[in-house]
């Protein structure tokens, strides 16, 4: 929703509810007070699953962060890229440079979180990818699994959801067509499978399930408003594994990148 929200950000807000989002991942204010943008959310009952962000800023602009991220209403921080590691040695010093920054922010109060991409799930020198050695080497960090990445990489969403049980409270649901080239469609529509991964988010931890689709051929609310539908459907037609009833609300909600 970013070209509607640099246009008009409290009227897509407004928008985003209207269709049954219960949250947003927050990833540029558009020049906004943090307070009013605040007093925007708690009118509409929109909470912030989250705030992305840059490493460089967490390096550089700690305070700054912490204070923003009070304001909205949320502790959770999420470094939204780094230029994916080449080598072991290369991703073993992102791994550490992570984690000093993890550590910095849990000093100041926040919970530092890693969105991968696909370049993340690539196997480095023959050997492990980015992720592994995220998962083996910071323990700090939480995750904020991209699915869609994650299959477009060659990955199994389920099978990834399971390895980091525990790990991800947030997930980006992201759909695509086709392996090969990157062409986004609303979850549901893709080749990615998310009737049998949506189900398993709830029994890894996930608390989130957070709709992006980075390009659209039509309107941008449209294609929310489809996926939130197709998210819905797939819950309903689930049965969560720990009992004989139906996820609900509290077990997963679904929130808009």
């Amino acid at each position: 929703m970013r070209d509607e929200c640099a246009r008009d950000f409290e009227a897509t807000l407004r928008s985003v509810r209207g269709l049954g989002y219960e949250g947003v991942e927050v990833f540029d204010l558009h020049g906004h007070d943090p307070a009013r943008v605040r007093g925007w959310l708690d009118e509409l009952g929109l909470a912030p699953c989250g705030f992305h962000t840059s490493l460089e800023a967490v390096e550089e602009r700690l305070p700054e962060l912490a204070a923003e991220a009070g304001v909205l209403g949320t502790r959770r921080r999420i470094v939204s890229w780094i230029e994916p590691p080449e080598s072991g040695t290369q991703a073993r010093e992102a791994v550490e440079r992570l984690r000093t920054a993890a550590r910095k922010a849990a000093d100041a109060g926040l919970e530092l979180g890693f969105h991968n991409h696909a370049g993340e799930l690539r196997p480095l020198d023959g050997g492990p990818t980015f992720l592994d050695e995220l998962l083996g080497g910071a323990p700090e960090l939480f995750l904020e699994l991209d699915l869609g990445w994650a299959w477009y990489a060659g990955v199994d969403p389920a099978g990834l959801l399971e390895r980091t049980r525990g790990r991800s409270p947030l997930v980006h649901v992201k759909d695509l067509a086709v392996r090969g080239v990157p062409t986004f469609c609303p979850v549901g529509d893709g080749a990615v499978g998310y009737e049998r991964i949506v189900p398993a988010a709830v029994p890894a931890g996930v608390e989130w399930l957070i709709v992006e689709q980075d390009e659209t051929e039509g309107p941008s609310l449209e294609a929310a408003r489809r996926s939130l539908e197709a998210l819905r459907r797939m819950l309903a037609e689930s049965p969560d594994p720990r009992s004989s009833r139906p996820p609900t609300r509290a077990d997963s909600r679904a929130g808009l990148a």
